[in-house]
């Protein structure tokens, strides 16, 4: 189950931020400098090399409690390292080696600020020039001795190899066995500035002006703070080069361009996705992915408060240039495309008053966020809860309340560690919706069977026999938990994402509006919970669980459609649009892949039911 905060929670454990920051560092280290150890298979410096080996070494032991496949390449690269293997088969397993650790890294610390040059400049002649030398040549006096010589940062292909989240890490924790001393009795901010001056050296001279104006406005700082030079420059080759030398040379323009605003994030991202098209149609589709689920998705339901039609234009417009993208004989169709949501963005812009909404817009938007994405849940928490107390199982409902109170819990940790502590993408968090809305409907789906079988004249006198206090088993316990687990936990963390958006736009003015919006829905879900529980406790036993297994067949059908939306919203799916319309309470999106789902569920589910009326 590939979820991704169950992975934040393993790296949580497994890559404390120290452990991770020093497996950059010698990962870099080796890619960076292997070529001055060995060349053509021979040795070329022994104290290189030795270092080379000690590194290694060091990588296995950071990694020993670590993802098997990450162990598997530190193996790999000590045996290559062994075999004096040629420098492109270290460079390419250090790469990879390096974007596994900082995926699996709990927190990347960004720059408060934007790193200043002059600043770093300053610090280098004061802490650095005597060894490195005051041009950065590595020729400094008291480095004369030194074996490891210091490094010459106007060298171009270790400047390739190397982050700046590289380089802040080496003067951060220092290099063991090296002239290189630990300059953590700098603040950070200082490491920063030191760590861009001294990267940005060998890729001066370069024409920035090939970089697309929307690479510089997304203000991808981590990505491009994470990634070395070659990195970049493979994934756009025709200005990858140019890219990181303008990020390194002139960062205020990147920290500058960093919105908070989905609608300025989805129009940037949008103009990317067509500056790309040409060169990467994946990175393109990528972008264009990103603009629906890290902008234009935060703002869809206060949007809907103020015109519902535009919200559905833009929301079916931007899947639509998904299958555009991914369709070669469609690719003059692909900017047009692009311009019209583009328009249709502003127009959104405008609607919502440059993200200042009014108190009523603010109130419904609470309420309806916390309706929409509470009421499903709130009917499986009733369904399997009335079930416990008609069954009189008290540990199923100590199970139940376990299974809500730990969503909710889970749903505020996962916000906080997405707001304060990693990145959680948009792709991400429709991820995990995606995946736990069809774990939830294969278990209702099994459950409302079960259920329903009890139904039978034949299974109702057997039930019956064998006493309804023994019906529930363990195993359904768990079941039937985890249900509730799921059924909560998917709305809890994106419905907290759409709250913090929705206080934000309202600005201060409408903060006793969205409140009262949530004060409001919490009312009505809990009166609606109450009527569902009242009106089933009401019913006599076998009209309950037939009743309650109905209940339990359609939230599946409708989760296994919200599953496989939320999936194609991360670009894991593909979409075939249909010219239908959207019925979101029903789990109903017009496309190919859901509606095929949901009709075999359907289907499953009424031959089930006219042979077991049979029966």
């Amino acid at each position: 189950m590939a979820l991704r905060v169950v992975l934040v929670w393993i790296a949580l454990l497994a890559f404390p931020a120290l452990a991770s920051d020093k497996l950059i560092q010698y990962i870099e280290y080796i890619g960076a400098d292997y070529s001055a150890a060995v060349v053509d298979g021979k040795i070329v410096s022994e104290a290189e090399y030795g270092e080379m080996q000690e590194f290694s070494s060091l990588i296995a032991e950071e990694v020993a409690t670590a993802p098997e496949a990450l162990q598997q390449q530190s193996a790999q690269l000590k045996q290559l390292i062994a075999d004096k293997a040629a420098e492109k088969d270290i460079q390419a397993l250090t790469a990879l080696m390096r974007q596994s650790v900082i995926a699996a890294m709990p927190s990347i610390p960004l720059p408060k600020q934007s790193p200043d040059l002059k600043r770093g400049e300053a610090l280098f002649a004061t802490n650095c020039a005597a060894c490195h030398g005051a041009t950065a040549m590595g020729d400094g006096v008291a480095g004369a001795q030194m074996d490891p010589a210091p490094t010459n940062f106007h060298e171009v292909e270790r400047y390739q190899a190397r982050s700046a989240y590289g380089l802040f890490n080496t003067i951060t924790l220092g290099v063991a066995d090296t002239g290189m001393a630990s300059f953590a009795h700098l603040d950070e901010q200082s490491r920063w500035d030191l760590a861009f001056y001294v990267g940005h050296i060998a890729g001066k001279g370069l024409d920035t002006t090939k970089v697309p104006e929307a690479m510089i406005e997304s203000g991808a700082v981590k990505d491009l703070l994470t990634a070395t030079p070659k990195d970049v420059i493979k994934l756009y080759p025709d200005f990858g080069a140019e890219l990181m030398s303008l990020f390194r040379s002139q960062p205020e323009r990147f920290f500058q361009a960093q919105s908070k605003d989905p609608l300025v994030i989805a129009q940037q991202k949008l103009q990317l996705s067509a500056d790309l098209y040409s060169q990467n149609p994946q990175a393109a589709y990528d972008q264009a992915v990103s603009a629906y689920l890290d902008g234009f998705e935060l703002v869809e339901n206060p949007l809907g408060t103020v015109n519902v039609e535009l919200r559905d234009q833009i929301e079916h417009a931007m899947m639509g240039l998904r299958q555009l993208l991914k369709d070669p004989a469609q690719k003059d169709v692909v900017a047009p495309r692009i311009a019209e949501i583009q328009s249709l963005l502003k127009q959104a812009q405008a609607e919502l008053s440059e993200t200042q909404l009014s108190g009523m817009s603010v109130f419904l938007a609470a309420l309806l966020i916390l309706l929409r994405e509470g009421l499903e849940a709130l009917l499986v928490v009733a369904a399997i809860y009335s079930v416990a107390v008609k069954t009189d199982k008290p540990a199923l409902r100590h199970t139940v309340h376990i299974g809500w109170v730990g969503a909710l819990a889970l749903g505020v940790v996962t916000w906080f560690i997405s707001s304060f502590v990693i990145d959680i993408s948009g792709a991400s968090r429709e991820l995990t919706e995606g995946y736990t809305a069809l774990i939830a409907a294969a278990i209702l789906f099994y459950m409302g069977f079960w259920m329903h079988s009890k139904t039978s004249a034949k299974e109702w006198s057997n039930f019956i026999q064998h006493k309804v206090q023994n019906a529930v088993s363990g195993g359904a316990y768990f079941g039937l938990g985890l249900v509730v687990f799921l059924a909560v936990y998917r709305e809890a963390f994106e419905t907290i994402l759409f709250y913090q958006a929705l206080w934000l736009q309202g600005g201060e003015q409408a903060q006793q509006s969205f409140i009262a919006g949530i004060a409001s829905a919490l009312v009505l879900l809990a009166i609606l919970g109450l009527a569902v529980f009242k009106f089933a406790l009401k019913l006599p036993l076998k009209t309950f669980f037939g009743s309650t297994a109905l209940l339990m067949l359609v939230l599946a059908i409708v989760m296994a459609g919200k599953g496989i939306a939320a999936l194609q919203e991360a670009g894991t799916l593909s979409v075939s649009q249909l010219n239908l319309p959207t019925i979101s309470w029903l789990g109903f999106y017009p496309n190919t892949q859901g509606v095929i789902l949901q009709s075999v569920l359907v289907l499953i589910a009424l031959v089930y039911l006219v042979r077991s009326r049979k029966g």
